[in-house]
């Protein structure tokens, strides 16, 4: 990514702007920096079933709407989900979204930096949402700023609220499942391919080049990532029936856990979320909750696992190490 230098005069005056104004006044137009489109870095936004309509104008001004508190998971993986809480002072029927990149310097910071916006209408006023939102496969920046903001039913947008996302960097290919939760809970991500090949956390990887390259909170040892990824190289991908099943492995003492999936077949996109409450089951091979399935028919022939056993040892950590 290229970044614009700016003059010493330049930043200055944004810089007293943006000091001499109060925050839930400031406009959200973008910055001269216009390399970056919202869908670059998110690539759809939804709320109670509801798809966010795209605008490539700037987001609304605030004027006396609702305040918010936002909540969400702060890592993000490429190709992954986050499902961000909204919770409001006073019903409302409309949330807005942008995207400002914190590593883009003053004026993105300020002015947003990032072109566009997503409006989401909700079927009735209410108080709390859920927004999910997918990502690229490549997201462009390292961190960057989510902006959201409700309007009442009068239409009255109230000040934006800010949560910071890191990138965290994973594999893709032909197959990427991924997983993503909101709670420093343990959340396992198993995938049935085809041949009863079963990847989790542990079978971390298997004959046909299915990979588990990321594994959150195992065992309650917190990272705070909170996101998991599957994924099978250009190619390798066998063809038949997959099955992708989420796991709560323990709580680690939280009340209560939401998470979202999402397959990437070659371009064919499948979400789902749910949540979880209890102390959590421990599970190994074969448990979990099945949320999506999904068939390819391209690809080279299955391996059964029945074929290899007793299957190599670089094919297996035990789950006692856990």
């Amino acid at each position: 990514m290229v970044r614009r230098a700016l003059s010493g005069s330049l930043a200055i005056a944004l810089l007293s702007l943006a000091c001499s104004r109060d925050a839930t006044e400031l406009p959200v137009a973008p910055s001269p920096i216009g390399s970056l489109n919202v869908e670059d870095i998110a690539t759809s936004a939804s709320t109670a079933g509801a798809s966010g309509l795209l605008h490539s104008e700037s987001a609304p001004v605030s004027r006396g709407g609702p305040r918010i508190t936002v909540g969400g998971n702060t890592t993000v993986i490429n190709g992954g989900t986050l499902a961000v809480a909204i919770n409001a002072d006073a019903p409302f029927n409309a949330v807005y979204m942008f995207i400002g990149g914190r590593t883009m310097g003053v004026v993105g910071e300020f002015g947003g930096g990032i072109v566009g916006h997503y409006e989401m209408r909700l079927p009735g006023a209410q108080s709390t949402a859920s927004v999910l939102l997918t990502f690229p496969q490549q997201i462009p920046l390292s961190q960057f700023d989510l902006q959201f903001a409700v309007a009442n039913t009068a239409g009255a947008v109230g000040p934006y609220s800010s949560l910071t996302a890191n990138v965290t960097e994973v594999g893709t290919g032909d197959v990427q499942v991924t997983l993503s939760w909101d709670a420093d809970s343990d959340v396992d991500l198993h995938v049935v391919a085809p041949g009863n090949e079963e990847i989790y956390y542990a079978r971390r990887e298997v004959p046909s080049g299915g990979t588990l390259d990321l594994d959150s909170n195992a065992g309650c040892n917190l990272d705070h990532v909170r996101n998991e990824n599957i994924t099978w190289p250009l190619g390798r991908a066998p063809r038949g029936h997959y099955i992708v099943r989420v796991d709560y492995w323990s709580s680690c003492n939280v009340a209560r856990t939401e998470f979202s999936v999402r397959v990437n077949n070659s371009g064919a996109v499948q979400l789902a979320t749910g949540s979880f409450t209890g102390a959590g089951d421990r599970g190994g091979e074969g448990s979990g909750q099945t949320m999506l399935t999904f068939d390819r028919t391209t690809g080279p022939a299955a391996i059964t696992m029945e074929a290899l056993s007793p299957s190599p040892s670089w094919l297996w950590k035990k789950p006692s190490t856990r």
